[in-house]
């Protein structure tokens, strides 16, 4: 038994270590792999290693194996809760933290004091562990703080209205065009141009509400019944794995984030076709709807940043990666817009 406790508890370990790392770098199966290894130590190693104390020199120490145990359990489950943003995780962390300094602390250096016997490499060993617990706390709580990323859900919305207002006065603009008769060659480029803007517009809601639904679920409260979104809704605002794999593609050089800048470029390259001498408009449009790369000099170094970097970098969270898309809206509509003026 014992034998088995050891090999699972270094699987566990080397599961959940493995599983951090994939986190850190953004990679997929970083949520399994750290389910699986705290989910395995709370509910499969734990009791057994608590029973196995238990049976060998635990019943004189009742007490302190079992202060260790809800401990360690509630702990840890919490950080489980809290990595993986699910509900009940602040409940779990508020009563897991404090309760190794309230609880087990006192019981344990009760024991100490008590025994005959006292060691002082397990008393340091205990110190340490709190230690360690007091900082792995400490980076639970480093995660960008609920109220910056609500500011991002704010400023979404306002985006929204704008992309709405915009919405309402391209149409307007369309049905003047119609009453007032243009050419059919014209009449053509209008069709195109309403036609382009609505693939662009269409491909970034799709996008977006794909990201909420692997973020979250189908029936996540920031979708209603019509697949419009509520970014102040989305529960797991700093969920970044999914998004980047879904906007980068799992070679970190692809997925969403190309395909919507193909459809851009191709966009941009029609409506300057068709305005002619415009410098000003062809200027307008081309800034709106730019994708190329962005070069800085900073302390004397040359540095480049595609387009795909600057709006959707791998580990960047949902909140802002949907905002970033609903601005590309903005600019593909106040483009449409532009170019509509010029038919006029």
């Amino acid at each position: 038994m014992k034998k088995f406790i050891y090999i699972s508890g270094i699987v566990i370990i080397n599961l959940f270590a493995i599983g951090a790392l994939f986190k850190i770098q953004h990679w997929p199966g970083a949520g399994i792999l750290i389910t699986l290894g705290l989910g395995l130590f709370c509910l499969g190693f734990l009791p057994l290693a608590f029973i196995q104390s238990y049976k060998g020199n635990g019943k004189k120490n009742k007490s302190l194996y079992l202060a260790g145990f809800i401990c360690v359990f509630i702990t840890f489950l919490g950080a489980l809760f809290k990595i993986q943003h699910w509900q009940g995780a602040g409940w779990f962390l508020i009563i897991g933290i404090p309760l190794p300094f309230l609880y087990f602390l006192p019981v344990y250096i009760y024991h100490h004091n008590k025994s005959k016997e006292k060691s002082s490499v397990n008393f340091l060993g205990v110190m340490f562990l709190m230690v360690y617990i007091a900082i792995f706390s400490v980076i639970l709580a480093l995660n960008t703080g609920r109220d910056i990323l609500n500011a991002f859900s704010a400023g979404d919305e306002d985006i929204i209205k704008t992309n709405n207002l915009f919405a309402v006065k391209n149409k307007l603009m369309y049905d003047k065009l119609e009453k007032v008769g243009i050419a059919e060659n014209k009449e053509k480029i209008v069709q195109l141009i309403k036609i382009k803007s609505e693939v662009i517009c269409t491909n970034i809601n799709k996008i977006k509400v794909e990201l909420v639904k692997t973020a979250e679920n189908s029936d996540s409260p920031a979708l209603d019944l019509e697949n419009k979104i509520n970014s102040k809704a989305i529960i797991n605002k700093d969920e970044s794995v999914s998004t980047s794999q879904i906007m980068r593609g799992s070679d970190g050089v692809s997925g969403k984030a190309i395909e919507l800048k193909g459809l851009i470029n191709d966009y941009r390259e029609y409506l300057i076709s068709f305005i002619g001498n415009n410098n000003e408009s062809i200027k307008y449009i081309d800034n709106l709807l730019s994708t190329s790369d962005i070069t800085e000099t900073i302390y004397g170094e040359v540095y480049t940043t595609k387009w795909e970097d600057s709006f959707f970098q791998n580990g960047t969270y949902i909140v802002t990666v949907l905002c970033n898309l609903d601005c590309i809206e903005t600019n593909v509509k106040m483009a449409e817009s532009e170019a509509l003026a010029n038919l006029f």
